[in-house]
């Protein structure tokens, strides 16, 4: 009975990233919809973004050693620098509702979260399937997928802009702080559409 072929050590990797993408997520979505009371597990997402970055450097460091990689040497460095950039900015929303001193959250943000949360899933399939991007359709519709939810991170966004500037909030560092935290926010979501954009990039090349 022949042996199954050993996948890719740059695939391994990288469905090893999106699993982790994926969980830091579920934790970014249950800071934000708990808060304040999730509070103690700040912490927890601080610890997550160095592991990431430590995923990053195992990518880096195969991408110096290997002769042969399963798709462009560039785009394999992108799409890990970009994963890495999404648990980065999730990291820098909370770690600025920690700076901030907030005692709530607000209605869009939760509604960010879940997209987050989302988008993480379906990269995370999208990641799983890569391996046979040149043949399987699954690939492009989850990048696509990815994109149709950053519009509506978009749409929340600019609703969560408008209604913070139309309430009488009584402190104006309330309203600085929710405007740096939804600009914050609305880099995550870009942040998933950017490593989804790599991925289609990657596909389109296969064509």
């Amino acid at each position: 009975m022949p042996h199954a072929k050993k996948e890719d050590v740059f695939y391994t990797l990288l469905k090893e990233f999106a699993t982790k993408v994926e969980s830091t997520t579920e934790l970014y979505a249950e800071i934000l919809l708990d808060f304040p009371d999730s509070y103690p597990k700040i912490p927890c997402m601080h610890v997550c973004e160095h592991e990431c970055d430590e995923m990053v450097k195992r990518i880096m460091g195969e991408l110096y050693r290997a002769f042969v990689t399963p798709f462009d040497r560039a785009d394999v460095s992108s799409l890990a620098l970009a994963m890495d950039d999404i648990v980065d900015d999730m990291d820098g929303v909370v770690t600025r509702l920690d700076l901030f001193n907030l005692d709530e959250t607000r209605r869009e943000a939760r509604q960010v979260a879940e997209l987050c949360l989302r988008a993480a899933r379906e990269f995370r399939v999208m990641i799983d399937h890569l391996p046979n991007y040149k043949n399987d359709p699954v690939v492009m519709e989850k990048a696509i997928a990815i994109g149709n939810i950053e519009n509506e991170g978009d749409d929340v966004y600019h609703t969560a802009l408008s209604r913070l500037f139309h309430e009488d909030l009584k402190d104006p560092r309330c309203t600085l702080a929710w405007l740096r935290l939804f600009d914050r926010m609305e880099m995550c979501m870009d942040a998933f559409d950017k490593a989804a954009g790599v991925v289609r990039s990657v596909v389109m090349k296969s064509a």
